[in-house]
């Protein structure tokens, strides 16, 4: 991906033709992601939202210079981290020479002290590790976000949350704080996709119950299955429906989309079957953003 980002001073260097560069921009064959720097359109429009940024980051970031460093969503980006919503328009650094942030068209510059092992190199950039990429960033998100960001870091192992804590102490004052002390308390390992982060915290601002997450069924003997959400006061099961299961040949494992559905209906039907399950509530995507239908779905079934 990253072969493809095409420098005007590196052609220049090469002893290129950088009006040829120009030529190509303006009759839509390259993209501009930064002064200078071009993208062929067809491999920019075939990248995801979360590749665009990191292109953005090394367009970026070289123009700054040695001493900044790649932060929040930013930082996150280039560390594969998924993020609820649309990824910013511009790039995070931290600039240790600046007293006070400045927002250009191409990058948030924050101002701030850099600890030295608080930064990593990733792909010849510094970067700020994950724990500190993650605080930052939650302390501009809500719960919902934030969950997305911690529970995929806290899944992977990229940080523990006695760090995260560690972090958000050091600035307790700084706008988001509370924010992401919420976030961090709120966090939780066992959430398996941003869906169901997303998904918890809209239970969670709803004022439902608080379930059980990845609990196993039944408890002894051969498995049914380990489902997403439990609320064993009532008998309800929870599923996040994602389409990735459905659409990418990973999760299928050599299935059609066609049988990967009838395999979750006869998962369901055997679940159902189950002493003490007296309901199984299914929602997507949309359900889970949209939040009232899903948490209606849920009240139908008896959750409280």
């Amino acid at each position: 991906m990253l072969e493809t980002l095409i420098r005007r001073d590196s052609v220049i260097r090469s002893g290129g033709d950088s009006s040829a560069i120009e030529r190509d921009a303006r009759r839509g064959l390259l993209r501009r992601v930064a002064p200078g720097a071009y993208v062929p359109t067809p491999v920019w429009q075939a990248l995801t939202a979360a590749e665009r940024h990191v292109i953005r980051v090394h367009a970026v970031v070289p123009r700054f210079g040695d001493e900044v460093v790649v932060s929040h969503e930013s930082a996150l980006a280039l560390r594969g981290f998924p993020l609820l919503g649309d990824w910013p328009e511009r790039v995070h650094v931290i600039d240790p020479r600046r007293h006070r942030d400045k927002v250009g068209p191409w990058a948030h510059q924050h101002a701030g002290p850099v600890v030295g092992d608080e930064v990593d190199v990733v792909d010849g950039l510094r970067v700020a590790v994950p724990r500190q990429a993650a605080v930052d960033a939650v302390r501009r998100h809500d719960l919902a976000g934030g969950a997305v960001i911690l529970d995929h870091g806290l899944r992977t192992g990229a940080f523990s949350r006695a760090e995260l804590e560690a972090v958000a102490a050091r600035r307790p004052g700084v706008p988001g704080s509370r924010r992401a002390a919420a976030a961090i308390a709120f966090a939780d390992a066992r959430a398996d996709s941003p869906g169901e982060s997303l998904s918890r915290a809209v239970i969670h601002l709803a004022g439902l119950s608080k379930p059980e997450l990845q609990a196993r069924f039944p408890r002894g003997g051969s498995l049914v299955g380990i489902v997403d959400f439990w609320w064993p006061e009532c008998g309800v099961i929870g599923e996040f429906d994602g389409e990735v299961k459905y659409r990418d040949a990973g999760p299928r494992r050599g299935r059609t989309p066609e049988q990967v559905v009838i395999d979750e209906k006869r998962r369901e039907d055997a679940l159902r079957s189950l002493s003490g399950v007296r309901a199984v509530v299914r929602w997507s995507w949309a359900d889970a953003l949209r939040k009232d239908p899903l948490v209606a779905a849920l009240r139908r079934a008896g959750v409280r």
